[in-house]
């Protein structure tokens, strides 16, 4: 399994285990977005009527869509992903690793569409916190009795 690759993107080989390592770091960065996006879902539509007062409707529905649009996306990324597994796992029973050019730019089209998603799905989240940041300052929840201390706590 010591196998080298050469990654000419950086000019420097890679084994199939460190291969195999990016993949398994993509899919768990992938399930903690799609984590991630039920607590959005769920954040999102606990404060609905909120964001309704607001006047903030078409903003909210353009965010929902963006997020179920993450979602299926992710979704495909992992079955990508997976893919290109199978055929390391191919690759390397058959001995053919070293120098299999289309298996190397897939690997690397596929880092950069992941690298482009958890961009993109960063970017949402912190749109959608600012968006019910703005709104809860708007209005001016109240907080529950003895907050005080448990604030004066966390700040310790």
């Amino acid at each position: 399994m010591k196998t080298k690759m050469k990654k000419d993107w950086f000019g420097r080989e890679k084994n199939t285990e460190e291969l195999h390592n990016d993949s398994k770091v993509w899919v768990s960065e992938i399930n903690l977005i799609k984590d991630e996006i039920r607590f959005l879902e769920h954040l999102l539509s606990a404060n609905y009527i909120d964001f309704l007062a607001a006047g903030l409707h078409k903003k909210i529905e353009e965010n929902v869509k963006q997020i179920s649009l993450q979602k299926n996306l992710g979704t495909e990324l992992q079955d990508l992903i997976r893919e290109q597994e199978k055929i390391l796992s191919e690759l390397i029973t058959t001995e053919s690793v070293t120098g299999n050019i289309n298996y190397i730019e897939n690997h690397k089209k596929l880092e950069v569409e992941i690298n482009t998603y958890i961009k993109k799905y960063k970017d949402l989240k912190q749109q959608i916190f600012k968006v019910v940041e703005n709104v809860m300052k708007k209005t001016a929840q109240k907080k529950l009795p003895g907050t005080d201390e448990i604030q004066k706590l966390l700040d310790k």
